[in-house]
């Protein structure tokens, strides 16, 4: 089986929690799963925009990125990946750290300005299109980087740098960058881990996280505004893959004992499903 994981900053940060999920990726690596490992540094990107100085603007949970913050962005997804691969290591993956350029492996370019719409049941399109400064979109992918790899008995750790033709680098949304790797990969499941259970119909209650949701019942609560902003490119994201070939889109919680191991059985997190 392949699987594209994708851990959120947000279960990176913490020593101890970054080490067990490590142990879990260790576990599904005994069980000869193909993996590709996908980080984020979102939280920490901002706590270092913060100490910096730095401006920090969102929209709908999309961070614009100027030059100063993609300075920080260097520094801080590296530190990461270099974490993260000595933790793998310890847990006995052999794993490999690199950049989403590294390789020839992702080719981007700068993502035009984008129009978003109001994240409610309006969905009210908002005015002006919105110029995400040195965010990257994905252009191509040589898949063959990571069949290279796996094939010398690697585990690939990808930070969500990307560069252009020119060598123009780009800060890529990591949910955005796992997805088009899973698409190139056809992967059969990818599992993004956060410090969210999964997806919400109330997100004050959390009885209400369901465990499985179609792609039709998640546009749905896309239409009807019902998802937060962080969830709304997650699930607009998960959508696309599926449309795509992927079988089977996760969010699961990191911060739940086993949930990465568990996901592959359904028993942990949201999964979603195309359309029968």
């Amino acid at each position: 089986m392949i699987l594209v994981v994708k851990l959120g900053g947000s279960v990176l940060g913490e020593a101890g929690l970054r080490r067990q999920l490590c142990h879990q990726i260790a576990q599904l690596k005994r069980n000869q799963h193909e993996l590709v490992v996908v980080h984020g540094g979102g939280q920490q990107l901002t706590d270092l925009s913060h100490r910096l100085g730095d401006p920090i603007i969102q929209h709908q949970g999309r961070r614009v990125t100027d030059e100063a913050t993609l300075e920080a962005a260097k520094m801080v997804f590296s530190a990461i990946n270099r974490d993260l691969v000595s933790d793998l290591l310890a847990a006995e993956v052999p794993a490999v750290g690199i950049a989403s350029y590294d390789g020839g492996l992702v080719l981007c370019s700068r993502r035009p300005p984008i129009s978003l719409t109001d994240g409610d049941a309006s969905g009210t399109q908002q005015p002006e299109p919105i110029d995400f400064g040195l965010v990257g979109e994905v252009d191509s992918i040589d898949p063959t980087v990571l069949e290279r790899f796996w094939k010398s008995g690697f585990t690939p750790v990808i930070s969500c740098l990307g560069a252009d033709r020119k060598g123009q680098i780009f800060n890529i949304n990591a949910d955005t960058l796992a997805a088009e790797l899973a698409v190139a990969l056809q992967a059969d499941r990818l599992v993004s881990v956060s410090d969210v259970e999964g997806i919400y119909l109330d997100a004050d209650d959390p009885s209400s996280c369901l465990q499985q949701l179609t792609a039709g019942q998640a546009r749905i609560l896309l239409e009807e505004g019902r998802l937060t902003d962080g969830m709304v490119p997650k699930v607009e994201t998960a959508l696309s893959v599926l449309e795509k070939g992927v079988s089977a889109v996760q969010i699961v919680s990191g911060l739940t004992d086993h949930a990465l191991v568990d996901a592959l059985s359904d028993k942990a997190g949201t999964t979603l499903t195309p359309d029968p």
